[in-house]
Formats: C-alpha cells, structure tokens, sequence
C-alpha cells in the first residue's frame, strides 16, 4: 500500500479520503465529533472542558444509498489488534447500525506493517463474541489476512469502499446481508 504522505496521521488520510469522496460524488461520509462540555474558555479558546459523554463511532455518513457507520483504529502491534481498543460503546453502536440494515465494520491500521484492512460488523462480532467467553482478546494480523479485506489507494488514498463495494453490493452479499439483519426492535440471537 503506498501513501503520498505517509506521515500524516490516521485519522488526516481518512479525512482526506472522505473529502474526495464527497468532491468526487461518490459518499457522504462524515468525522463523528466527540461531545465536549466547555467549562472555561479564554480569549475565545476552550481551556478547560470534559467528554460529556462517550461518543458513538469515527464515521458515518451515505453510500449508494445506505447508511455507512465505521470505527477507525491505527495500531502500533505489529501482530495483532488488541479488541480492548475498540470500546464496548463503540461495538455496540456498530452493532444497532448493522441491525438497523447499515453498513457497519471496523478500519485497523497496523502502522508498523503498513498494511489496513476493513472488517466487516459479522466477523468482528465473532471476534468479540468469542473473546467475551474466554478466547482471545486480540485479533491476529493473520486473521486479518484471512478474515478481512485489505485497503489500498486507487480513487482516493484510503479507498476503502472499493472493499465495502465488494463485500455489500454483490448480489451473494445482499442474499448475505438480508439474512443477518433483524428488524430495528428485535433482539438478536448470536450462535
């Protein structure tokens, strides 16, 4: 995977990313805020304030008609995703989104590898299922390889719906996807 400006951080390529793919007409996707309760400001800057509460994931936004919901993570772990990076809060929103019939998943940048790879919500909740009774507590890169879908550059630095494109919107995905999906109200059964 080659970035132009493979310093910036995580979070900036992706950011860029989205900007071009909203240019481009292609997504709608949006940086999630964290609420914040300013406390003191001075001279017009925040200088005391405190998370009001935990926030909901990194992105969300449209794409080819459907809500899109994504965590983003970057690692140093250069074998492994340790799951305690991802908040039960943020597993659980992702969780509602792919219930409710959006596009939910995981985006793990391993730096040290310099590889990234998207999850789809299923797999992850296998993961994080299994973990929850006594499994690992980590996902290994090699799982990754397997499990996941490597994301590379092509239309924008961090194409990473070239993989959601593949894995939502093939006919095989769809009969997939419509049989994972419960309505909003119903509470899943896990196996």
């Amino acid at each position: 995977m080659s970035f132009a400006n493979r310093g910036m951080a995580f979070e900036n390529i992706l950011d860029y990313s989205n900007q071009m793919y909203d240019m481009k007409g292609i997504a709608i996707i949006n940086k999630r805020p964290t609420p914040v309760k300013v406390v003191r400001k001075t001279y017009g800057k925040v200088t005391e304030g405190y998370f009001e509460k935990s926030s909901t994931v990194d992105y969300d936004g449209v794409y080819q008609g459907r809500a899109i919901m994504f965590e983003a993570k970057s690692t140093d772990q250069k074998l492994r995703f340790d799951l305690s990076n991802l908040h039960s809060h943020q597993y659980d929103y992702l969780k509602k989104c792919h219930m409710a019939g959006g596009i939910a998943f995981l985006l793990v940048d391993f730096r040290k590898q310099r590889k990234m790879y998207l999850m789809p919500f299923l797999t992850l909740r296998s993961y994080v299922e299994a973990s929850k009774n006594g499994g690992r507590k980590s996902i290994r890169i090699e799982d990754f390889d397997i499990h996941a879908y490597e994301v590379t550059s092509g239309r924008v630095p961090v194409d990473y719906l070239k993989a959601v494109d593949k894995i939502w919107f093939t006919e095989e995905a769809t009969a997939a996807f419509e049989d994972s999906v419960l309505p909003f109200n119903q509470t899943p059964v896990l196996k």
